[in-house]
């Protein structure tokens, strides 16, 4: 509801109205000393008649001492810095028609509830105020001491341009623009390309009278009871109120877009994290041309931020960024949070821009978020060394994968040796499995993404990439690496051969015990030997390089060759036999003739699975020729055989000619007659 406009000085502008709600919770109404100037006591200081500007860079320092300064119709007035020193007050009053205030900048702490300027455009003109910066404020002023930067008096009739106007008070009021609407004469107001952070009561406060908001910008960092963003109020005229191109945040502390009754608002493009805009994910920065400082702003000086967000294409600056992505997200409380890396640390350019109380030191960042839509992203090399929250909490995630900030207290890793699997730039997949000798732990090595899919038992570790890294960090050494693909395999920066490490020996023969005493002979045209630890070791010996002697009768006995298995014979009663992971009938690998030809079916590098069929007029068995697998879903009936292959080879011994052959896939096919003898 509207208030009765307060008993106007004679020369000046009305007392300024607030709202029922605010007069009740604050009372300060009675306490505001505004503009109750006498013409006696009136300074006209450093007031031009001409709308020159004054030269670049000039201008004159003015001490706060309690004085007012008054400007007339057709007046400009420029170029001034106003220190307040420790809260000491001055008061400048607009009335008239056609003036301008422009380039003027404060320094100093904002005393408490002051109003610094009242104006209005009293006949039918348009009145200028541009290119202003409020500030400093400690953001501890007292409820029912907050001072207003820019009182709009009601007897506004004409028209008011507010631009580049950065209203940096935390703890006070912007713009109290409404009176004219729904107290006044019907003035309007355009704010174009303001700035407001922290501002409490309300940063923009304006009438649906015609009056609009522009390509502004306002900041709520949460920590404080700042209750609005923008205020719009229903007045008595008509002409309706409009927002545009703006970014509001609220970091979930009162609300971003507020009314009072029922005003004609238009919003477009409207950016809120509260859901009362037409937008989402607003932005925060300093629209262009708004200074940010009160020099700048005296000396005609702008500040150099954008009149659109922060643009997220780095085009092919992203390439100079380090590899690692870290964000904080906010998740419903305002929270502070620390984070530390073991290299170099910069803002991710891709998350938008960080806050003004967001910080970045070296190999370390501080900030503030709070709500989801509040993102802080940064770009790292190394690793991720700590995650601290001073207050609240947040979700942090590493590389798009969400982590556990315990995990991350800043102790010196122990770990001190990496293992990259670099999957990038290769074809098709690559599986792997490694052994160390100590402790092993998933790491953003180089980028590396951290997935639940690679598994860790104990020193062992096994998994897969497919265009992309996968990273670890262990102490010990490196005993066993087997990879299949193409990937390369990087340890502590350098790229190792997997045939370095571990068995050279990459099958495996099991006999498993009937519970018959059984004595046996196997052969193999590479090597053979028994596995330590295993009752190999006591119940069987080598008799040569290629053949193994012993005897079963319960449990197993495992062995690793390398080559083909060419025979598995009982001397006397008889056992289950494996090969890799596949059961075999011990008579096809006799003392029969060995069969001379290969045929090799290759989907390493391919895209999908590769089904095969052929047909044999000869004899046909599986083969681990060329390190080829054994694998269960492969079959041969009679003087057939079907299976099929994914990244890996299936291999065959057989004699005769091929008389059929089918290939659905991307896999490649060899057939080498008398392969033994090549």
């Amino acid at each position: 509801m509207a208030r009765d406009e307060s008993v106007r000085d004679a020369d000046g502008p009305a007392e300024p109205t607030v709202s029922d709600d605010e007069q009740s919770e604050h009372s300060i109404l009675d306490r505001r000393s505004y503009l109750k100037v006498a013409s006696a006591t009136a300074v006209a200081a450093g007031i031009g008649t001409t709308a020159a500007s004054a030269a670049d860079g000039d201008y004159e320092v003015i001490e706060a001492r309690g004085q007012s300064i008054r400007i007339g119709s057709g007046e400009t007035w420029e170029n001034k810095l106003i220190d307040f020193g420790n809260r000491n007050n001055i008061t400048i009053t607009a009335k008239g028609s056609n003036w301008t205030i422009r380039n003027i900048g404060f320094t100093g702490t904002i005393p408490y509830n002051e109003t610094i300027f009242g104006v209005c455009d009293s006949g039918s003109g348009t009145s200028v105020m541009e290119n202003v910066y409020f500030g400093e404020s400690t953001g501890e002023q007292p409820s029912g001491e907050r001072s207003i930067c820019i009182w709009v008096d009601p007897s506004h009739s004409g028209h008011l341009d507010v631009t580049n106007v950065n209203f940096n008070v935390p703890g006070n009021n912007g713009i109290y623009g409404s009176a004219p609407a729904y107290n006044g004469d019907g003035g309007t107001i355009a704010l174009e390309g303001c700035y407001g952070n922290d501002c409490h009561h309300t940063a923009f406060r304006i009438g649906d009278c015609g009056m609009s908001i522009e390509n502004c910008v306002s900041y709520k960092s949460g920590t404080r009871a700042a209750n609005r963003n923008i205020w719009v109020w229903e007045g008595n005229y008509g002409g309706g109120a409009t927002v545009r191109n703006s970014h509001f945040i609220t970091n979930g502390t009162g609300g971003s877009v507020v009314t009072n009754g029922s005003p004609n608002l238009t919003l477009d493009n409207v950016h809120t994290d509260d859901g009362r805009g037409d937008g989402s994910n607003p932005q925060h920065f300093v629209p262009d041309g708004c200074p940010e400082s009160g020099e700048e702003a005296a000396s005609g000086g702008s500040g150099g931020g954008s009149s659109s967000p922060p643009s997220n294409d780095v085009g092919d600056s992203d390439e100079d960024l380090p590899e690692n992505t870290l964000t904080v997200t906010g998740t419903g409380d305002a929270t502070e949070y620390y984070v530390e890396t073991t290299d170099e640390l910069v803002a991710d350019p891709n998350a938008g821009s960080l806050e003004v109380h967001d910080e970045i030191d070296g190999t370390s960042a501080s900030g503030w978020v709070t709500t989801s839509s509040h993102v802080d992203g940064f770009r790292f090399a190394g690793d991720l060394h700590e995650v601290a929250f001073r207050q609240g909490s947040a979700r942090i995630e590493v590389n798009g994968e969400v982590i556990d900030p315990d995990q991350y207290n800043g102790d010196e890793p122990e770990l001190e040796n990496t293992l990259l699997v670099d999957g990038i730039g290769t074809a098709g997949g690559t599986s792997y499995e490694f052994t160390v000798s100590g402790a092993v732990e998933k790491a953003t090595v180089e980028g590396a993404t951290i997935d639940d899919e690679d598994a860790i038992d104990g020193g062992h570790v096994a998994g897969g990439v497919a265009g992309w890294r996968d990273g670890f960090r262990f102490d010990g050494d490196l005993a066993e690496l087997t990879v299949d693909g193409n990937a390369r395999v990087l340890v502590n920066g350098e790229q190792v051969d997997p045939a370095d490490y571990g068995q050279e020996q990459p099958h495996v023969l099991t006999l498993v015990g009937n519970g018959s005493a059984a004595n046996y002979e196997i052969t193999v045209d590479g090597t053979i030997d028994t596995v330590d630890g295993d009752d190999s070791e006591e119940f069987a010996t080598v008799s040569s390089g290629t053949t193994v002697e012993g005897s079963i009768e319960r449990g197993a006995q495992r062995f690793r060759f390398s080559g083909t298995l060419t025979d598995v014979t009982f001397i006397d009663g008889s056992a289950h036999v494996y090969l890799d992971d596949r059961r075999i009938d011990p008579d096809q690998y006799g003392e029969q003739e060995l069969l001379p030809n290969a045929i090799v079916i290759d989907g390493a590098g391919t895209d999908g699975e590769t089904s095969y069929s052929f047909e044999i007029d000869g004899e046909v068995v599986t083969a681990s020729y060329r390190d080829a697998s054994i694998d269960p879903g492969d079959e041969i009936e009679g003087r057939s055989a079907t299976g099929s292959v994914d990244d890996e080879l299936d291999a065959y011994w057989f004699d005769g000619d091929i008389m059929d052959f089918r290939l659905s896939g991307n896999a490649s096919v060899d057939v080498q007659y008398n392969a033994r003898s090549n």
